[in-house]
């Protein structure tokens, strides 16, 4: 009776060990991995960082050679998410072989952040995604971007406004020349909302720096709400707006007229 008891705690402990020490085998080489891919996007970072307020695109080709394809797939998503500007030129597909950055100023303390927070192991979850299906899910967005780029390199800035009329004139009247339909529809909102005065000099003569810096607002996705609007949808939403408008001036100008009358 006490050779089986025995043996079964015998076989009762080694199982627990047996478990034990393969979870914990387990969790010792997922650390290490992790700690490696962590290694990984820092190197990342730390090439970033070498050029410190330039803009992203002077780094992007000691970036591309800094780092292996295998590297590279390991962790360019992630560093996508957590900030650096990344995107995909209106004539390519995405390569991973040559990775693109926007044109925006490298802010050491920006990087130091993202540093930390991966050294923390806050961001581990968006290690290991793949960067090609990531890329392609938002590739529409990407041409969206590079429509609403266009618009402005190529119409926008050789735009100007009558100083009288205010009216705005563009440089051509058929816009299918350089833009597909489909280009066309995705820019019609944001065409609407770039016409505005704060982008032309009292001349009415395009200012140069606010263009270019309308252009890396679109890079960073600041107007991919106007690009992604439904040019119908928004004609409704300003025609009710401009109901509304003659509504409220319509009944203001009612009791004006009737506390005159009172008044009288």
């Amino acid at each position: 009776m006490n050779e089986i008891i025995i043996a079964f705690l015998t076989a009762l402990v080694g199982g627990l060990i047996g478990t034990y020490g393969g979870a914990r085998f387990l969790n010792l080489r997922e650390d290490y991995k992790m700690k490696k891919v962590r290694a990984i996007a820092i190197k990342a970072l730390d090439v970033i960082k070498k050029y410190s307020k330039q803009s992203y695109m002077n780094a992007e080709s000691d970036f591309n050679t800094s780092l292996s394809i295998t590297e590279k797939r390991m962790v360019i998503v992630a560093l996508h998410k957590l900030g650096i500007p990344m995107g995909v030129p209106a004539n390519e597909v995405f390569d991973i072989r040559k990775i693109h950055f926007l044109d925006k100023v490298i802010d050491k303390d920006e990087i130091d952040g993202i540093v930390f927070q991966i050294e923390k192991g806050y961001c581990d979850n968006l290690f290991y995604q793949d960067p090609d299906s990531y890329f392609a899910a938002n590739y529409t967005l990407f041409a969206m971007r590079n429509a609403g780029k266009k618009y402005v390199k190529e119409i926008l800035s050789k735009m100007v406004i009558n100083p009288e009329t205010k009216q705005f004139k563009e440089p051509m009247n058929d816009l299918s020349r350089i833009f597909t339909l489909g280009e066309f529809k995705a820019i019609q909102v944001l065409r609407e909302q770039v016409h505005d005065q704060m982008y032309f000099d009292e001349n009415g003569q395009p200012i140069k720096e606010k263009l270019d810096t309308l252009i890396k607002d679109i890079d960073m996705g600041l107007w991919d709400s106007y690009l992604m609007w439904n040019y119908e949808a928004y004609q409704s939403v300003m025609m009710q707006i401009q109901m509304g408008q003659a509504i409220a001036g319509a009944a203001q100008r009612t009791v004006v007229n009737e506390e005159k009358h009172f008044k009288g």
